[in-house]
């Protein structure tokens, strides 16, 4: 999600205007032609010093004109999810009356938390804008971590055609924007295949029997799904072969927390931390997945302090869990044995234990209606996307 603060004015470029390396060489030269005509006497090679000249500060004067009394602004989407690559827009504006905009480039910046991302922005290049003219653009970015990304400011680079003049400047405000964990795809026949133990217990309550389930609608068919439940008769009037599913559900909506493991004891641990961002991604694509299923989805967590979110299925309750999975810090003092231990359980209840890393597990009362599974399982049950 953008940043909802107003944005301010923008403010006043910070600029630096420079000879490069290239323009460096092409001075010498030009030197050393005055030079020789100042030894020779010679006319001709007068004439060519001031050619040479004269190229060195028109290249020097339209690099600084063309770049200057730019106006950039970005259009952030509402968020972003880990890994994915997603676009910013891009509005720039010639403010200038007389002179157009034309070979500059602008590069973005993307850090998280003051560091600098490994990958930036792809940078932008306007060709040309005429004086008072708005253009509109497209660049794309990559962020690697949860939370807020920040943006911004532009590093604007203008070289005239001759490229012997550098001038750069700094332009545009700073935005932010929210990374989401990325939701995966459940390998749904090895997630059945886990869930053999609670298609007794937990999935379906004692009152209501198999043969109390309810025509709840039709979807598509997916890997896995039992070939009894194809609706042969609408799956027919489809064109292209497409199967339909019936989907069923029980009278009594079911109940579903997950346990999130959070621990991250040494900040410093990479192997670690990159076992609990697979928790975390793991976790919103369960709960998804429960959702979706028609389950009353509980995540229970530290982050660092006690978080505890009720998810009911209707639309926009993945997009909830997915802003407060973005802002969920590790914890360093609260391994999961102290979140199972805060765990209340409830007879009607299914439990999932997602542990990210190697600490054993106390024995509690609802560990027979509980799922535990660690960072290598999750590997196997989540396909990510590419």
């Amino acid at each position: 999600m953008a940043d909802d603060a107003p944005v301010p004015a923008p403010r006043r470029a910070r600029a630096r205007f420079r000879l490069n390396a290239r323009g460096w060489v092409f001075f010498g030269l030009s030197l050393s032609v005055a030079f020789a005509a100042a030894f020779k006497g010679n006319n001709l090679l007068f004439a060519v010093f001031c050619v040479l000249f004269g190229l060195l500060v028109t290249s020097g004067f339209l690099t600084w004109a063309v770049a200057r009394n730019l106006e950039v602004t970005r259009v952030l989407p509402e968020s972003a999810q880990v890994g994915e690559t997603f676009a910013i827009g891009i509005r720039i504006r010639n403010r200038k009356r007389l002179w157009p905009a034309f070979c500059i480039r602008f590069e973005d910046r993307l850090s998280h938390e003051g560091r600098p991302a490994s990958l930036q922005p792809t940078p932008v290049w306007l060709p040309f804008a005429k004086p008072g003219a708005r253009v509109k653009g497209t660049y794309y970015a990559v962020a690697h971590e949860r939370g807020w990304a920040r943006f911004g400011p532009f590093h604007v680079r203008s070289e005239f055609l001759t490229g012997l003049f550098t001038w750069t400047a700094r332009l545009g405000e700073e935005d932010k924007l929210l990374v989401v964990p990325r939701l995966g795809r459940l390998n749904r026949r090895l997630v059945t295949t886990l869930l053999a133990k609670g298609e007794t217990s937990p999935f379906s309550s004692p009152e209501a029997d198999a043969g109390d389930e309810e025509f709840a609608g039709l979807r598509e068919y997916r890997p896995g799904d039992h070939p009894r439940r194809i609706d042969w008769k609408m799956s027919a009037r489809l064109p292209g072969g497409e199967l339909l599913v019936r989907e069923l559900e029980n009278p009594k909506i079911r109940d579903a927390v997950i346990l999130l493991d959070t621990f991250l004891p040494n900040p410093g641990d990479v192997r670690r931390r990159a076992r609990l961002e697979r928790a975390v991604s793991f976790a919103a694509t369960l709960a998804d997945h429960l959702l979706a299923d028609q389950y009353l989805v509980t995540l229970r967590a530290f982050g660092p302090d006690p978080v505890s979110l009720e998810l009911e299925p209707r639309r926009g309750a993945v997009d909830d869990l997915l802003m407060n999975l973005a802002l969920l810090k590790p914890c360093r003092a609260h391994p999961i044995g102290d979140l199972i231990a805060a765990e209340q359980p409830r007879a009607d209840r299914v439990y999932f234990v997602l542990k990210a890393g190697e600490e054993a597990l106390p024995a509690w009362e609802g560990e027979s209606r509980s799922v535990t599974v660690d960072a290598s399982e999750m590997k196997a049950l989540m396909h990510e996307p590419d």
